[in-house]
């Protein structure tokens, strides 16, 4: 029986040594591989999800840019001395009647304003005015966004006289701004209105 004993003991012995001195994985490195597999995971799914973000963000530059450059369209497609009383935020000068016109506000199908946008519009028109006077235009105002001064009714000098009456040149700024899934994210276009005799 010893003699069996041994030879069991030994052959056991000589199949480890015919495996080499390390024949399988130690703990330590069955949870090093596992940490890199979890850390690679992680980055994969962060991937897509700062993918997804990307795409959803171009998604609403896209929406918003497109509305906007369909309001400049619609803008140049009306008479230019019209376009300051359609498109202001004073109802009482509007072509047509007070309240007929578009106004200065509008919505972009696919975005949702800003919460603290108090019109609940995502678009909104700007015209060289003073605060609180929608219906006065203003070339004398200094505002880099339109970059006035100005002259706007082409007499050779800026003055502080109201010309939406007789204006040649309207600058226009139209912006959307939105709450998004990066948060509050504005785009802005700007265009200059030419009156051609």
């Amino acid at each position: 029986m010893d003699r069996r004993n041994s030879r069991t003991v030994g052959s056991f012995a000589h199949r480890r040594n015919a495996l080499g001195p390390r024949a399988g994985f130690t703990l330590l490195e069955i949870v090093m591989a596992m940490t890199f597999l979890v850390v690679g995971l992680l980055a994969f799914v962060e991937a897509i999800v700062i993918s997804a973000a990307s795409a959803e963000g171009a998604r609403e530059q896209a929406l918003a840019s497109q509305q906007v450059r369909a309001i400049i369209e619609q803008m140049k497609a009306q008479p230019i001395s019209q376009v300051f009383r359609l498109y202001n935020a004073a109802p009482g000068d509007d072509p047509g009647g007070a309240g007929t016109a578009p106004g200065p506000n509008f919505g972009v199908a696919g975005l949702n304003a800003a919460r603290d946008d108090v019109d609940g519009q995502v678009g909104e028109i700007l015209f060289p005015i003073t605060p609180g006077n929608p219906s006065v235009l203003r070339e004398d105002l200094f505002d880099p966004r339109f970059a006035t001064p100005r002259d706007l009714d082409g007499d050779g000098k800026i003055d502080s006289a109201d010309h939406s009456g007789n204006y040649r040149l309207l600058p226009v700024v139209v912006r959307a701004r939105w709450l998004g899934r990066a948060g509050v994210t504005t785009y802005t276009a700007k265009t200059l209105l030419v009156d051609i005799p």
